[in-house]
């Protein structure tokens, strides 16, 4: 089996110290707008392919994964990667930055998914590391938008790696830390502190976990504990106040 992975906003911030940190062990297919970044890194580097992708455009998403189809068949490894960040307080959120935000960092994850599973399943292997963030946990003010569209990517993830239970595939979520990237220009740590977490992830073994949130090398529980509701009765118990 090639060792192919896929890494979408490859050109700059963790996508891009992904693509350098992997490349060599991995045959890496390197997907962002500004493709001329990713081909100047790696000119004469016969380990990283580079390819124009706008993911805020669902239909070159679809026809970009079908020529990634077309040009490896399997490919085993996906980091879903590529992401926006607009600051708004949510009276000032225009709809479009709305929408735009859970195109970019939700829907076309999910869509990637649902290409690369189906050849996943048929070989019965697979490692997806979706990038979120500690955002849709501490639902910053400000930061609605982001927010949102990384919780719908929680959620994304955490189904469909239910969905795949049965099979050698994991999927997982991953948040880098506070990296240095140009969406956070100011944060303490440099990209490469994800590395040994995107490492552990991808070469997880077929009793590894899925469906988990790991950051800088913890497991962070994405939920409560909800044991003691039940929730098609409408009952829950005394651990939970009633207000009403």
């Amino acid at each position: 089996m090639d060792r192919i992975v896929l890494i979408t906003g490859a050109s700059s911030g963790v996508g891009l110290s992904l693509a350098r940190h992997l490349a060599g062990r991995y045959r890496v297919v390197a997907l962002a707008r500004r493709v001329e970044r990713i081909r100047e890194e790696f000119r004469g580097n016969p380990d990283v392919e580079a390819y124009r992708l706008d993911l805020s455009d669902g239909e070159e998403v679809v026809r970009t994964l079908d020529g990634m189809a077309a040009r490896f068949g399997f490919i085993p490894y996906l980091i879903n990667n590529a992401g926006v960040n607009v600051k708004a307080s949510l009276d000032e959120l225009d709809e479009r930055d709305l929408a735009g935000s859970l195109q970019v960092n939700a829907v076309s994850p999910a869509i990637f998914m649902k290409y690369l599973l189906p050849a996943m399943k048929k070989y019965d292997f697979g490692r997806i590391v979706n990038i979120t963030s500690g955002a849709p946990l501490n639902c910053f003010p400000g930061y609605g938008a982001y927010s949102a569209s990384k919780a719908a990517l929680n959620a994304l993830t955490v189904s469909a790696a239910k969905e795949c239970a049965s099979y050698n595939i994991k999927i997982n979520l991953m948040s880098p830390g506070p990296v240095r990237t140009e969406m956070a220009p100011d944060a303490p740590m440099d990209p490469s502190v994800c590395y040994p977490t995107a490492d552990y992830l991808l070469e997880l073994g077929e009793d590894g976990p899925t469906g988990r949130f790991f950051w800088l090398g913890y497991e962070i529980p994405l939920f409560p504990d909800l044991e003691g509701i039940q929730w098609l009765e409408g009952k829950a118990d005394k651990r939970f106040r009633k207000v009403i």
